[in-house]
């Protein structure tokens, strides 16, 4: 399911999604499908994660006159008002999935604007995470713990649930990576 195009970057490895708006699909995306901690597919192979949204509503503290009381007046009065509200995810770049698997690290190709961006079904994320021999992989903890900042943590933590629930055979493997992270997180709070 597609959820909306890339608008801007901060860096070669965390771009910004706007989100459809209803009158730009024939399915718009709900709160749902762009949540905290989805995986997504940008353009044909990129693939990342939502990390963050920002809300931008740049009529906000505009209390000037207004010559229309209600959004379906606002067409006849200025029929050529541009909607300039918009709803941006933060996507980090985790890696690529290719005909070979899931290539996990900095993506070696620049996402360039107005690439798709959509959802990623469980077969997927599974080829994704997939080693050779078809065990669990997730080779982008680091990326992720220095780039999504105060999220990090439970980011991470909503991954290894996720992934728990794909992998059962490799639950005793992401549990100890559950157990070093929060030990981590943890400690790194106490200083």
């Amino acid at each position: 399911m597609r959820i909306g195009k890339v608008v801007s970057s901060r860096s070669h490895v965390d771009v910004l999604c706007q989100v459809d708006k209803p009158h730009e699909s024939e399915t718009p995306p709900g709160p749902a499908d762009y949540a905290f901690g989805r995986f997504v597919r940008v353009g044909e192979s990129t693939v990342g994660l939502l990390y963050d949204s920002q809300l931008q509503n740049p009529d906000f503290g505009n209390y000037g006159p207004r010559l229309a009381s209600s959004p379906a007046q606002v067409g006849v009065f200025t029929p050529d008002f541009f909607d300039e509200q918009a709803t941006l995810v933060s996507v980090l770049l985790l890696g690529a999935l290719e005909a070979g698997g899931g290539m996990q690290g900095v993506p070696r190709e620049v996402v360039p604007i107005h690439a798709e961006v959509r959802l990623m079904d469980d077969p997927e994320i599974v080829a994704f995470h997939q080693d050779p021999v078809s065990a669990v992989q997730v080779r982008y903890v680091p990326q992720v713990l220095s780039h999504a900042g105060a999220v990090a943590a439970p980011l991470l933590m909503g991954v290894l649930d996720r992934l728990s629930g794909l992998f059962p055979q490799d639950r005793p493997r992401i549990e100890v990576l559950r157990k070093a992270l929060l030990w981590q997180t943890t400690m790194s709070a106490m200083r």
